[in-house]
């Protein structure tokens, strides 16, 4: 049985040397994560994301310890903790796409948001083809003292992103009879958001 206690995801974005982006990136993943980590995953850019930028995340279930890259084409880390709200505790190994949505809440909202998406995900993932891999929170908050959250997740393809985007019209291919149910959710959690973006990456592999 799989580690389900990981408790801490450490996100590690590592500046290579220009074109060698995706070379790390599959060195990184034949490697794997440091013992006693998961790796979770390492992704490679595709929307919102410098090309010479190689992500690689890994669940901890005590302190993690500090990133070591000895990589000649690796130019610069930023390392950054994060404490698990929910789920997280798989590692993504699903093809298609992955969204690395951040949100910035004030820290005393952090528990709405969570509550929100995790009753949202019930029904969103039965209609659409999302599949959240997890969401965290930084142990970090930003410069104006707010809290940042990380939700990564899968879908088969853009297609099926844009299809989960709750203001749009309908698919006309997809019921999505709980639409109404997800889509609720998630417009009240815009609500209580100071911001939000989403980068768009794929698996090393």
């Amino acid at each position: 049985m799989p580690d389900t206690n990981y408790r801490v995801l450490r996100f590690d974005e590592l500046t290579v040397q220009p074109n060698h982006g995706e070379e790390i990136a599959r060195t990184l993943e034949a490697c794997g994560a440091p013992s006693p980590a998961q790796l979770l995953g390492v992704f490679v850019p595709l929307i919102g994301v410098s090309s010479n930028v190689a992500t690689i995340a890994t669940n901890w279930s005590g302190e993690p310890a500090a990133p070591v890259y000895q990589h000649a084409q690796v130019s610069g880390i930023r390392s950054r903790l994060f404490d698990v709200l929910a789920r997280g505790q798989q590692p993504c190994a699903a093809e298609g796409i992955y969204t690395h949505r951040w949100f910035v809440v004030a820290p005393d909202q952090v528990q709405a948001l969570t509550e929100m998406s995790v009753e949202a995900w019930k029904s969103s993932e039965a209609d659409t083809g999302m599949r959240i891999a997890g969401f965290w929170r930084c142990r970090e908050p930003n410069a104006n003292g707010e809290a940042v959250v990380l939700m990564i997740v899968n879908y088969p393809s853009l297609a099926a992103w844009d299809e989960s985007r709750y203001w749009k019209p309908k698919p006309e291919h997809q019921a999505q009879p709980n639409r109404n149910v997800w889509g609720g959710l998630f417009a009240r959690r815009r609500e209580i958001l100071r911001d939000s973006w989403v980068t768009v990456h794929r698996l090393a592999t």
